[in-house]
C-alpha cells in the first residue's frame, strides 16, 4: 500500500466530508436565525445541486431539522471515533448532537409501521424498548393518538432530554418515561406493539428480551424488532458495522430475528421490507393464544 493510494482516498472522503457538513449549514442558514453572507450562501447551494439535490428549501422545516441533526450525529460521532478510538463498545455518548441525532432520525419510525403493517393502524398501547430523548415516542402518540407510550431507556442523560422533549411536545398525560433495563423488565399484557432496535444490543440481550417483550404483549399484540442492514456497497456497509458495534450492538440477520421471536412463542413471524428514506428493516411476530 502506497501513499498515493492511502491519500486518494482519504482525498475523496475529505470532499464527502465537507460536502455533509455543507447540507447542514445551507439548512442551518435556512432557517433565518443568523446573517450569511451572500458569496458563502452561494457557494453553499452550489454543492448540494452538485450532487444533484436542487433546492433543499423545499424542505419541509421538520424534514430540515431532521437532515440538519443527522449531519452533526454523524460528524460528531466521527469525531468522537477520531479521539478515542480504543474505547470498549458500548453506549457511551453524552453529546447532545449525537443524542439528537438518534431520536431525530427514530420519528420515522411509527408512522412507517402504520403505513406498512396493516395490523398496526389502530395501535392502543406502545411500548418504545430504548427510547433515548423520547422522540420516537412522541411520534408514536401523534401516529396512534388514541394510545398510551410508554419508553424505556438505561441512559440517563436521554431520559433527561426525553423528559423535555415529551413536555414540550404537550404529552406528559400520554407518554411515561421510566429507566429501566429491557432484560429486566416484567410488564405482562400490556401493550399492543413493542418497538425493540435490534442493533443496540448483544446476542444474549436480544434473546433475554425478547422472551420478556413477548410476555409483555397482550395476546394478539406484536413485537416489531429493528435491524439496521448493511448496505451493498463494502464501504458503506463497514461503516455501518464499525458504528453499531462501537455502540454495543450486533448487526442481526433476519432469519436469526425470526427464528428468536419464533422460539419466544410469537407466530405470524415476518420480514417487513425497507421502505421510503429509512434504512431500517422489520421483523415482526405476533403473540399468540
Amino acid at each position: 500500500m502506497s501513499i498515493e493510494d492511502v491519500m486518494s482516498a482519504v482525498n475523496r472522503w475529505l470532499v464527502a466530508t465537507e460536502a455533509l457538513a455543507a447540507v447542514g449549514a445551507e439548512l442551518t442558514l435556512a432557517r433565518g436565525q443568523d446573517p450569511a453572507d451572500p458569496a458563502v450562501s452561494d457557494a453553499l447551494r452550489a454543492v448540494p445541486a452538485a450532487a444533484g439535490l436542487g433546492d433543499l428549501s423545499e424542505l419541509a422545516p421538520p424534514q430540515r431539522e431532521m437532515v440538519i441533526s443527522l449531519v452533526r450525529m454523524a460528524l460528531r460521532q466521527a469525531q468522537d471515533l477520531l479521539d478515542d478510538p480504543g474505547r470498549a463498545p458500548g453506549w457511551a455518548f453524552t453529546d447532545p448532537d449525537i443524542l439528537q441525532g438518534w431520536g431525530r432520525g427514530s420519528m420515522l419510525i411509527p408512522a412507517a409501521l402504520a403505513a406498512q403493517v396493516p395490523e398496526l393502524a389502530q395501535v392502543r398501547s406502545f411500548l418504545d424498548v430504548g427510547t433515548g430523548i423520547g422522540l420516537l415516542a412522541v411520534a408514536a402518540a401523534r401516529t396512534w393518538p388514541d394510545a398510551a407510550i410508554t419508553g424505556i431507556d438505561v441512559w440517563p442523560p436521554s431520559l433527561r432530554m426525553a423528559e423535555d422533549n415529551i413536555r414540550a411536545a404537550g404529552l406528559a398525560d400520554r407518554v411515561v418515561l421510566r429507566q429501566q433495563d429491557v432484560a429486566a423488565l416484567d410488564d405482562e399484557n400490556a401493550y399492543d406493539c413493542v418497538w425493540f432496535p435490534t442493533f443496540f444490543v448483544t446476542e444474549p440481550v436480544l434473546t433475554t428480551a425478547t422472551a420478556r417483550l413477548v410476555r409483555s404483549l397482550r395476546v394478539g399484540g406484536w413485537l416489531v424488532l429493528g435491524r439496521m442492514p448493511a448496505p451493498p456497497d463494502p464501504l458503506a456497509g463497514a461503516v455501518t458495522t464499525l458504528r453499531t458495534i462501537r455502540a454495543g450492538g450486533s448487526n442481526f440477520e433476519p432469519k436469526q430475528l425470526a427464528s428468536v421471536l419464533e422460539d419466544a412463542g410469537c407466530a405470524n413471524v415476518r420480514v417487513v421490507p425497507r421502505q421510503g428514506p429509512m434504512t431500517l428493516e422489520y421483523v415482526i411476530g405476533q403473540r399468540s393464544a
